[in-house]
């Protein structure tokens, strides 16, 4: 429907604004040569703490801003493939991508923009690949089990995106335009306006590939170059954001996106040359919400009410999903301490050819969360929670957490701390699980319990800095759910346990030589996750790392800035796979991309220019057996600022 628009055109939006206020008193002198006591009382408000705020022991990775901009026109898969080490499973470029976090399938690993949740009710889960990079203004990458504190699915972690408000009055935005190998063409803008009490943004982008790559058919004698077949995309999406602030600091917002998803499903190497079994899919994704947040001194609250719509359509099939959600919670800060509590209840309609038509589930969650830093013990903190809730023919499980941080040293540019947290997760099936193709509602719900630790050391003296961590986990997950052959049919069913254990390093460095500034950053996962008990006595499978995840993951990434000019590499390591046939192994791969940016001011506006080389030692590799990637290619972008 969309095939051939190559631009945007933007229009639209309307306003925000912030006010604070600060009231200090003190009394004067009241004798002369003598000085009273003085007294100073602040009025400013307290925002609403985050959930990252009570994650004292566990990883939280912010992923730079600069980052983000210079790949804006990419999707979320790309963002995490070049700033995590977490391992992204793909099915070619562009198609669907699915993330895993300490070895946990894609399911495992909650995704929510501003709180609200993208992943499918159906299949529990977001293909990365169609949800556009250039919509968000921050992510933070949770590693670990986060359940108390993100609510079902997050037994890998989480990934929180969020959009923000800038407050600042007239009118702004930005065009971004880009275009790259296999007839590739991005364009997007937002437009944002303000008056001091409202704000509106609105955003706007289009992509399209052809996919159209050279690759060599490893299934076949000799190993021929073909061109890829029945493998382009369009991707089309809105969003409109309002803000409202009042007096009392409180602020209403109004946000909604739309999402429109055409692809052909790539084929597998040994079918790129049979027209007849291409097939494509669309998928259409609606979210909306009302927020409203009030902060006060001490007591803060927030209530939301959201909807989600989402809608597959596969060769005759639909699937469809519609949820009502709503959300409230309260907090209360005092000096050292925060408190949290709050419920969230969720009502899903689903419409599927396989599910009963009376099929539909209610959901219901409620929370409460501490964090403590004695004034004391300086340097130490300790958070704790518990969540809870019911499902309509399921059970939730019951999620505590508690995590410490102390720090060791913190003195002359210098600081080391140590941390530790305990966290119990947990994963209702998903509708799939329990109403594809019959009732299994015999299913158990799984549960996770991990543990870990880490030390975290910063240093900086003027332009040079260091960081760096060290984190060791055991994760234990009781009732692993896998789709299994059953005669003729699939059917899911439980896994009794399955163990992933592991360590993840990460640092980074910066020092300033002359007049340029250099960056690097290197990540590097060990996973072991094994099926220490299978379903039967004998199970080949028991005791070996499961299909598709890499024991040995890696990532560096080197800039290098000077004035407006950025130069930088980014390096990738996969190690070895093994498919679903645990004795055929996947080679490991490395990949190295390279690319310069450049900032410059035009007509009083500024513009930045970047362009990238991926691939760029042309290496032959499948992330998934069958499914080929591109070699080397290249992308161009353009972004002008107004």
């Amino acid at each position: 429907m969309y095939r051939g628009i190559s631009y945007l055109l933007i229009i639209a939006f309307v306003a925000f604004a912030t006010e604070v206020t600060a009231v200090q008193s003190c009394q004067d002198t009241t004798k002369k040569y003598r000085l009273d006591s003085v007294m100073v009382k602040s009025a400013a408000k307290t925002p609403l703490a985050s959930s990252r705020a009570f994650a004292v022991g566990t990883n939280i990775q912010r992923i730079p801003q600069e980052s983000m901009d210079r790949i804006k026109s990419m999707s979320l898969s790309d963002l995490l493939k070049e700033q995590a080490s977490v391992y992204i499973k793909e099915y070619g470029r562009g198609m669907a991508s699915y993330v895993s976090v300490r070895g946990t399938s894609s399911s495992h690993t909650s995704i929510a923009w501003n709180g609200m949740s993208l992943s499918v009710p159906t299949l529990g889960q977001a293909n990365l690949s169609q949800i556009p990079l250039y919509f968000f203004d921050r992510m933070d990458l949770h590693i670990g089990g986060s359940g108390m504190l993100y609510g079902d699915g997050s037994i890998g972690g989480s990934i929180q995106l969020s959009t923000l408000p800038l407050w600042e009055k007239g009118v702004s935005g930005d065009l971004l335009f880009s275009g790259g190998s296999f007839s590739t063409l991005y364009g997007a803008g937002t437009l944002r306006y303000s008056n001091g009490k409202t704000e509106s943004r609105s955003s706007l982008f289009y992509t399209s590939a052809k996919n159209d790559f050279m690759f060599a058919n490893n299934t076949k004698p000799g190993h021929p170059k073909e061109r890829l077949n029945n493998s382009s995309y369009e991707n089309l999406g809105a969003m409109q954001e309002v803000y409202r602030k009042f007096r009392d600091s409180s602020i209403l917002s109004f946000t909604v996106w739309y999402l429109n998803h055409d692809r052909e499903i790539q084929p597998s190497v040994s079918l790129n040359d049979r027209p007849e079994t291409y097939a494509s899919v669309n998928d259409r994704n609606i979210r909306g919400a009302v927020n409203y947040i009030n902060n006060s001194n001490f007591l803060n609250y927030r209530a939301n009410i959201s909807y989600s719509n989402d809608y597959q359509l596969y060769k005759e099939d639909v699937i469809e999903s519609s949820k009502f959600s709503a959300v409230a919670e309260t907090e209360y800060g005092s000096g050292a301490f925060i408190f949290k509590a709050g419920f969230s209840a969720e009502h899903t309609v689903p419409s599927a050819g396989s599910y009963a038509d009376s099929v539909t589930e209610n959901r219901f969650y409620i929370y409460g969360m501490a964090r403590y830093s004695p004034l004391s013990v300086p340097g130490f903190m300790i958070s704790a929670g518990i969540r809870g809730g019911q499902v309509t023919n399921g059970e939730v499980p019951v999620m505590p957490s508690l995590e410490v941080k102390y720090t060791l040293l913190n003195k002359n540019g210098h600081t080391l701390a140590t941390r530790g947290a305990f966290s119990a997760s947990g994963r209702v099936p998903t509708l799939n699980d329990r109403y594809w193709g019959g009732i299994h509602t015999y299913l158990l719900s799984e549960k996770s319990n991990t543990v870990e630790g880490g030390v975290d050391y910063s240093w900086f003296s003027g332009n040079d800095n260091v960081k760096g961590y060290i984190t060791l986990y055991n994760s234990e997950v009781e009732n692993w759910i896998r789709w299994l052959p059953a005669g003729q049919v699939w059917r899911p069913q439980n896994i009794p346990v399955v163990l992933s254990r592991g360590a993840e390093v990460g640092a980074s460095f910066g020092k300033k030589l002359g007049g340029v500034i250099f960056e690097l950053n290197v990540d590097y996962s060990y996973t072991s996750i094994k099926m220490v008990e299978g379903l039967r006595e004998n199970d080949p499978s028991q005791g070996r790392q499961l299909a598709f995840q890499p024991k040995h993951s890696a990532r560096a990434a080197l800039s290098a800035h000077l004035n407006k000019l950025t130069f930088y590499a980014n390096m990738s390591f996969s190690g070895e796979r093994s498919t679903l046939d645990i004795y055929d192994i996947l080679d490991p791969y490395f990949l190295t991309d390279i690319g310069t940016q450049f900032e410059s001011i035009f007509l009083g506006h500024r513009f930045v220019v970047n362009a990238v080389i991926k691939n760029l030692t042309g290496v032959s590799y499948q992330n998934v057996k069958f499914y080929a990637m591109p070699g080397r290619n290249w992308n161009l972008s353009l972004r002008f600022y107004f």
